[in-house]
């Protein structure tokens, strides 16, 4: 379309800084709108492109833990619908979300009882919203809730970009028996809006390697969560 070559194009998109408007992603580049980088606001198709290796090792991860039978609630973003595309397709489950592109992947899996909630449909996370979605996660239970994070602090919390997803990860959380953090180690340490979780909260983290020594050390300290970095 621009009349050039690959590497004329990859060779202008090196000379981006960072006050230019376009921001370079793994396999491709973003328009970076000045309104959406003042606010949290948050972006499954970025989310996608952003420590991808990470992200895959950790699903890996929560994955293993499942066992047949198992009913599992699985959290929006771009980590939750990795775990969902690692379902085993010969593991009978009950599967429990409220995102559409977890939906999607999830209907395929043969052996898969699906329970979706629906509601107002958000273009940027492709979370269903509505207060009888929170009804139907409340009055459902599931072996394994696997809750994804915009920021994980150990004095703040855990925290979401979209403040109206607070409800849903609570309602999440106090369905489950086994509460499991699935975060990437980029996560750590950030702060984000909606605070719905205390670190605490959880039994399991499931993070990467990247994660800090002193950060991790100190979630060592805590009694009855276990950690696992990928």
């Amino acid at each position: 379309m621009l009349g050039v070559s690959h590497m004329t194009v990859r060779r202008d998109l090196a000379t981006l800084g960072e006050s230019d408007p376009l921001r370079v992603i793994r396999g491709g580049v973003i328009y970076r709108n000045e309104e959406s980088e003042r606010t949290d606001r948050y972006s499954i198709t970025e989310a996608k492109q952003a420590m991808h290796s990470e992200k895959l090792r950790i699903a890996g991860k929560a994955v293993s833990l499942i066992e047949p039978n198992d009913i599992i609630i699985i959290d929006a973003g771009s980590t939750g619908e990795m775990i969902a595309t690692l379902l085993p397709e010969d593991m009978p489950l009950t599967v429990i979300c409220y995102a559409l592109n977890i939906a999607t992947v999830v209907s395929r899996k043969k052996n898969c009882s699906l329970i979706v909630s629906g509601g107002y449909y958000h273009q940027s996370s492709m979370v269903l919203e509505s207060n009888e979605g929170l009804q139907l996660l409340k009055q459902n239970r599931a072996n394994k809730t696997f809750i994804t994070a915009s920021g994980v602090n150990i004095e703040l919390g855990v925290t979401c970009s979209n403040f109206f997803e607070r409800s849903t990860k609570q309602a999440a959380l106090l369905s489950s028996s086994t509460r499991i953090l699935v975060s990437d180690s980029s996560k750590f340490g950030v702060v984000r809006t909606g605070h719905y979780a205390d670190i605490g909260d959880f039994d399991i983290i499931i993070t990467d390697t990247g994660l800090k020594q002193d950060e991790r050390d100190r979630i060592e300290t805590l009694e009855k969560l276990k950690l696992y970095c990928v």
